[in-house]
Order: C-alpha cells, then structure tokens, then sequence
C-alpha cells in the first residue's frame, strides 16, 4: 500500500513537470515564430512571453493538482468548470500585468503581443482540456478497478461462506451416525456428545468468520480425533505437530482428517493420521499424512469434502496440493 501512494506521487509529480516544460516550451517557440512572421526580432517581446507562460504555466500545474483533491468531493462537470475559470482568469490577469509593466510593447508590438497572448492563451486552455480529461479517465478507471477488486473480495468471502455452509452439516451428519453407535457404551457416548456439542459451538462462533487461528482449528481437529477414536479404539492412532501461529480459514483440516478416515479406515488393521505445520520462510504449510496413503487427485471429482476445502483455500490465497498420498495445503506469509 505504501510503495502504490508513492508511485502515484511519483507519477503526479512527472505529469506536473511536463504540463509545465510544455507551456515553456511552446511559450517560446510561438514567441519566436511571430517575431519572425512580423519580421522584427524584440528581447523585450521574448522576455514578456516567457513571463506571460510561466505565469500560465504554473496556474496549470496547481489547477491540476487542486482538481486532483477536489475529485472525490466534486462532480466532474463543476470541477471542469471551476478550473476552466482559473485558467481563463489567470490568463487576463497575466495580460493586466504585462500592460502594467510592459506599456511599451502594446504601442509598438501592440498585434505580436496580442497575437501571442491570444494564442497562447488558447493553446493553454486546450492543454488544460486535454490534462483534466486524462485525469478524469485516470479516476475513472480507479474507481472501477477498486470497485472490480470490492466486487472480487465480497464474491470470495460469500463464496467461502456458501462452501463452508455445504461442509458443516457432512460433518455433522456422519458425527451423530457415529454416535449412534455408541450407544451401547453410555460412557463413551456421553464423551462423545460433549466432543461434539463442543465442536458445533466451535462451528457456530466461527460460521461469520473469514479466518481463524490454527491453533483454535486443531483444537477443533483433536475433538473431531478424539469422537473418532472412541468409536475405532487403537485402530486409529494420530498425533498434532504445531509451534506456528497465523490464521487459516475455519474447518479446513477437519474435513480433510474425515476424509482419510472415511476412505481408509475400513481397509486397514490400523491408521495413524499426522499433521504437521512447518514454516519457512516464505510460506506456512500444512501437511496432512495418513499411514494407507491412498489419496489422489481424481479423488477431487468423486465427492465434495476434499473439492470444497480446495476451493476454500485457493479462495483465502492458499494452494491445495495431493502429494505422495498425503496433502500439504501453503500460505504465503
């Protein structure tokens, strides 16, 4: 954000210079080309031509710059308007000054200076046409790329609610089918509920969020483990590696976790489900490796847990990748 306003300084200061070196630029050589159309070479002429544009000259410049500020304040139309006066105004204060002080000059140059300071004056005008028509294209385009880039950000958190409202209520439906399980056990059942009132309160505090922090993701995780584990015993074994602290959006490892469980569980003795959190120094990645390591991309296609965090995560700037059967999910930090 703070290189951007600088480069924007730095190109506002570049526009101002050039309006300024071509109404001196022009000032003078239209100076030259009626003193040789007159056929009579005047110092004096020259000199009170090179006033007459710096004076204009600058009126210019600090008029773009005061319709800059005024954009965000004013309609286009009356700032064009107002700043169109001040050139104009600036232009017949410029000629007052040089009938002031160069009496002379208008008695015998009297049609150069005239037609010097009518063209140039006019040429002034079309300069200031030209520089606020580009200034208000620039705003313009501004106002449309910041309300795209607005549009862009609201899509994306509406689209991570959405996706995020499709996950909660598998999750849910597949804890109470475990639960139901249970109940031969009151004990472990009641465990069980407690794990999961928890988890669904966990889930309601979080629904209006856009990120939480991983800490109170795996936390979440390890509940979801722990009803897991009370239903399979040592058939299911895992273990949470994490000193890092960034946020990450809600319920994204536990639908992953579910996943493993769901597709490899049934078809192994055993399986032990590790997270890992390593950071370096451009990113922060999640690994999430199950002992079967069954999982493939085509995976992606065939149900919606592993396709709906994909897309969560690319939506919150992250990267999804199924590598050796595992997953590793990074953020840039």
């Amino acid at each position: 954000m703070y290189s951007t306003i600088n480069h924007n300084k730095y190109i506002n200061l570049i526009f101002y210079i050039s309006i300024f070196l071509v109404t001196q630029i022009t000032g003078l050589l239209l100076s030259i080309i009626i003193c040789f159309i007159f056929q009579d070479f005047i110092w004096g002429f020259i000199r009170a031509a090179l006033i007459n544009s710096f004076i204009l000259g600058i009126s210019l410049v600090v008029n773009c710059y005061l319709s800059q500020k005024l954009i965000d304040s004013m309609k286009f139309v009356y700032i064009f308007i107002v700043s169109s006066s001040i050139v104009f105004g600036t232009g017949i204060v410029s000629f007052l000054l040089l009938l002031f002080f160069e009496p002379t000059l208008f008695i015998y140059y009297y049609s150069g200076v005239i037609s010097f300071l009518l063209i140039n004056l006019l040429f002034i005008l079309a300069l200031h046409i030209i520089s606020s028509g580009l200034m208000m294209y620039r705003e313009i385009m501004a106002q449309k790329e910041i309300a795209i880039e607005k549009e862009k950000n609201l899509k994306n958190q509406m689209e991570m609610k959405l996706l995020s409202s499709k996950t909660n209520p598998h999750f849910l439906f597949n804890s109470l089918n475990m639960i139901i399980t249970l109940l031969k056990k009151p004990h472990k059942a009641e465990t069980a509920i407690l794990d999961l009132s928890d988890l669904l309160r966990h889930n309601l505090e979080n629904s209006e969020k856009t990120k939480i922090s991983i800490e109170e993701e795996l936390d979440s995780v390890r509940k979801y483990l722990s009803i897991q584990k009370l239903r399979f015993g040592d058939k299911l074994q895992y273990d949470i590696i994490n000193n890092e602290k960034f946020d990450i959006p809600p319920l994204i490892i536990q639908p992953l976790v579910e996943n493993s469980i769901k597709y490899n569980l049934a078809k192994e003795t055993s399986l032990t489900i590790t997270i890992c959190i390593l950071k370096n120094i451009h990113s922060i990645t999640i690994q999430i490796i199950d002992s079967a390591k069954r999982i493939t991309p085509s995976m992606l296609n065939r149900g919606t847990g592993l396709t709906i965090t994909k897309k969560r995560i690319e939506n919150f700037g992250g990267t999804f990748l199924i590598l050796k059967g595992g997953i590793e999910i990074s953020f840039k930090i």
